[in-house]
């Protein structure tokens, strides 16, 4: 092997005597001197530059140094189409490769590939998978290395889709035996199995002692279904089902995850045998969260002795929805659709989970929208996109590894934040908020994002950010954090333009496709103060610190795969390790997740005194932490595990929500509030978007049906109580005055009645399980008898003054509540969820609340306030 000093990138390339590549870019020839000078031998080395600065042929010349060593090299990239482009740019280097497909292998291709004669090209999915036909490479390059998680996850998550067919009826076997044996512990869970969860209800992380009880039975349940035998999860469960007892459960509304905490990727030959691991990216993160995600070993980051230039992109803008409505509600998809239009009738949509994709399928194709759904290893649709002149390429958790220059794409729609493509990482969100790695992973997918449709100088493309809540998350600093510099003047350019409001974003749209970049111009740089326009002065930011920084990764990766593997002791051990660095960083619930791993490990271990010390890791964590959703979560891990019954805590559901909404709303949670109660005093459609508000304030899921649906009710809510799961049926009155002709105040009717029951009726086939219940909102205090009596058996009455009331008392708590969380952390929310929940109504009175009427009677003010303890 030659010494580093005699290595150069430059005068290799030249041998090539290439009409195209004749000399390195100055960044090209920075990373490449860094890498011979100190990086030859480095078994992990991550490679970072700016879209469009040729990273492409820097890995290939580093790919033909190794090939002269005698190392056999494979090449891995996010899409078939860009394998093709880096066989492209090989052969106008002169350099020989040869390129995979599935099914499409050769003899003498793969000869060439072993023999380490030529570069072997594929996507991740024909590299990694359950039978690889490519042998494992010397080394292994990785172009757009995040994308690398999905396959790398997905040999050993087994994951059993919530959908139409046999995967629906094993996911229903799931859950009932969950439920047979530990349901009260996991209210949402019902909900899940019943159908009336939201989309968006948090998954419940199955204790490793109630899945002990079950795995067995559910292992027999999955091997008896006929869904064991279709493609998608037959290879996984082969190797899944030998470590049942040593994975993480996750079931939430769309999907069960059975999976490792974190892949064990350096069990994987393709991976671990590598001698060398190169992870390209124009946007890496940190190195910490990078390995977490992959499952490998510690990363090294290439630094060059001098920065980088920035890459040349084009022109590009995002564009925020500023109306507060949800990503598919009818004016915000309408708006998405109308710069469809504007863009050739071509967009590509970013959603952040199959979940989301599937909803805004069934979305786009009842607008007559002609859609193509790219999923995980299969790049069919893509090509088909590419080749219709017109249509919708829909994608779940892809925000990095596809390219789309020039014309085939200028507009790239986000349909929600991306900070959840996953059960594990929805159920991070929810139960750990301190953990600033999803919250890095925010900030890094939106600029991946951002780079979709921006590969070239002369790339002009517009992207849409249509969740609400994009504005006050890329506002967080943790988010901002992960955003190169480059991409900074963009997202501070949509902040400022969503403040100006829907006009003023409409305006923007507008000049964007006209074509006028002074107009657009003009638009962004419109002063956002009575300054005028005077240059912002440069601030260093505010320092923030966390999981993005501390290197605890590695333990990390070193628990989940011990575990794995039944390697115990050193599994426990790795895991507190883990721990004690998180808890060091302030990250107290993400601390204590690693304690709750400790434990699993303890448990499985199966003798007597591991059953004690897993109680010691949880009672420990317990013991020092706040009584935040997750530290009650984990006292009732550690109750069953003493033999006490395990039940769910009522309030859980409530602070979750409550939690959601301030990290949504940031600083304008009052703001919110006051709109709620605005839309609950006002006209017919505005009180149904006020039950929506009044629904979270509640801790309950509300909608509003499509108009489409047959005997649509004006708002639906859905939440779980142990034992059922509930359902409330609204119908909103809106009439004021008299009644009849003889001067009485209006009172409730006998047909307002009626019309609710029917709706029941209707209701009743779609929940048949859940405890179902029609509340009429109306502002009279009186009813006529005749109404009553029909009321009485399955319809809560509610005075609209009664419903206001609620509100308020409600929102004080939640400004309360909001007011003493401070900076977040689980500390402060611990110490404001304490202080709160002592002036809550008691456990059940939700339920108990919208149960039918009493002897038909109006539900008052009075009574609500009588719920709520005197402050």
């Amino acid at each position: 092997m030659p010494e580093a000093k005699e290595l150069d990138f430059g005068q290799r390339l030249a041998t090539f005597g290439s009409s195209t590549f004749t000399s390195l870019r100055p960044g090209q020839k920075l990373v490449l001197d860094e890498y011979a000078a100190n990086h030859l031998s480095t078994s992990d080395v991550a490679i970072e530059m700016p879209t469009g600065e040729g990273k492409t042929l820097v890995a290939l010349l580093i790919a033909d140094w190794a090939l002269e060593q005698g190392r056999s090299v494979a090449y891995l990239t996010g899409t078939r189409q860009l394998a093709e482009r880096v066989e492209r740019e090989a052969e106008l280097l002169g350099l020989d490769v040869v390129r995979f497909a599935a099914r499409n292998y050769g003899g003498a291709k793969l000869d060439d590939y072993h023999q380490a004669e030529k570069p072997g090209i594929m996507n991740y999915w024909v590299y990694f998978n359950s039978s690889p036909v490519p042998q494992p490479a010397d080394l292994l390059i990785l172009d757009d290395a995040h994308l690398a998680e999905q396959p790398l996850s997905g040999l050993r998550t087994l994951r059993i889709p919530n959908k139409p067919g046999e995967a629906r009826k094993l996911y229903e076997s799931v859950c009932d035996l969950v439920l047979a044996h530990a349901g009260d512990a996991y209210p949402a869970l019902r909900a899940m199995r019943e159908g009336v969860a939201a989309p968006g209800t948090p998954p419940e992380l199955l204790s490793f002692g109630d899945w002990a009880n079950v795995a067995v039975a559910v292992r027999d349940a999955i091997s008896d279904s006929p869904y064991a035998e279709e493609a998608e999860i037959k290879h996984v469960w082969r190797t899944v089902q030998a470590h049942l007892t040593r994975c993480g459960v996750l079931i939430g509304s769309s999907a069960v995850e059975i999976r490792p905490y974190h892949p064990p990727t350096q069990q994987v030959a393709g991976y671990a045998q590598a001698k060398q691991r190169i992870y390209l990216s124009a946007t890496l993160g940190s190195m910490d969260d990078l390995q977490r995600r992959i499952g490998g070993g510690r990363i090294t980051r290439l630094t060059p002795t001098a920065p980088l230039p920035a890459g040349a992109t084009g022109h590009r803008q995002l564009i925020l929805n500023p109306t507060g409505k949800s990503a598919l509600d009818e004016e915000v998809l309408e708006w998405a659709l109308e710069q469809v239009a504007a863009a050739d009738g071509r967009a590509a949509w970013l959603c952040a989970s199959n979940g989301e994709a599937d909803l805004l399928e069934k979305a786009l194709e009842a607008e007559g929208a002609r859609v193509f759904r790219l999923r995980a290893g299969d790049d069919d649709q893509v090509e088909a996109w590419i080749a219709a002149s017109r249509g919708h390429l829909v994608t779940a958790g892809r925000y990095d590894g596809l390219d789309l220059p020039g014309d085939l794409c200028k507009l790239v729609i986000i349909t929600t934040v991306p900070q959840a493509s996953s059960e594990y990482e929805r159920f991070v969100v929810a139960y750990l908020g301190d953990a600033t790695f999803m919250r890095h992973r925010v900030g890094q997918r939106v600029t991946q994002a951002l780079g979709r449709a921006n590969r070239t100088p002369s790339d002009r493309s517009l992207y849409l950010g249509l969740d609400p809540t994009f504005a006050q998350m890329l506002a967080d600093p943790a988010v901002r954090k992960s955003v190169p510099a480059d991409a900074t003047p963009i997202i501070r350019g949509a902040l400022e333009l969503f403040d100006k409001g829907w006009q003023a974003t409409q305006d923007a749209c507008t000049a964007f496709w006209v074509g006028s970049r002074s107009t657009l111009d003009e638009a962004q740089a419109a002063p956002t103060s009575d300054q005028g326009a005077r240059a912002r002065r440069l601030r260093p930011g505010r320092v923030t610190s966390g999981s993005g920084d501390v290197a605890s990764a590695p333990a990390e990766v070193a628990a989940a795969t011990s575990l794995w593997l039944g390697d115990h002791a050193a599994a426990a051990q790795a895991a507190k390790q883990a721990s004690v660095l998180l808890a060091e960083s302030g990250e107290t619930e993400h601390a204590a997740f690693w304690r709750y791993v400790e434990a699993h490990a303890h448990f499985d271990r199966g003798r007597v005194e591991d059953r004690a010390a897993a109680r010691a890791a949880l009672d420990d964590a317990i013991n020092k932490g706040p009584q935040t959703a997750w530290f009650r979560r984990l006292a009732r891990t550690s109750a069953a595990l003493a033999g006490a019954p395990s039940a769910a805590d009522d309030n859980d559901r409530l602070f979750l929500t409550w939690d959601d909404w301030r990290r949504e709303a940031g600083g304008r949670l009052d703001r919110a509030l006051s709109r709620g109660r605005d839309l609950l005093t006002g006209n017919h459609d505005q009180q149904c978007e006020g039950l929506i508000h009044l629904a979270r304030l509640a801790g309950a899921d509300g909608e509003r049906p499509p108009r489409t649906e047959q005997s649509a009710t004006d708002c639906r809510w859905s939440w779980s109580t142990p034992g059922r799961s509930q359902r409330r049926i609204w119908e909103v009155k809106t009439a004021q005055g008299k009644d009849s002709g003889e001067g009485r105040e209006r009172k409730i009717t006998r047909t307002d009645v009626n019309q609710l029951l029917g709706q029941l009726e209707v209701e009743s086939k779609r929940a048949p399980k859940a405890r179902l219940t029609g509340c009429l909102l109306d502002p009279a205090t009186e009813a006529h008898g005749d109404a009553t009596d029909a009321a009485r058996d399955r319809i809560r009455l509610i005075s609209h003054d009664a419903a206001v009331r609620l509100y308020d008392l409600l929102a004080d708590r939640l400004r309360t509540y909001a007011a003493m969380c401070g900076d977040g952390s689980a500390e402060a929310r611990g110490q404001a969820r304490a202080h709160v929940e002592a002036l809550l109504p008691a456990a059940g009175w939700l339920a108990q609340l919208l149960a039918p009427s009493p002897q038909g009677r109006i539900l008052s003010p009075d009574e609500v306030a009588a719920l709520f303890p005197a402050r």
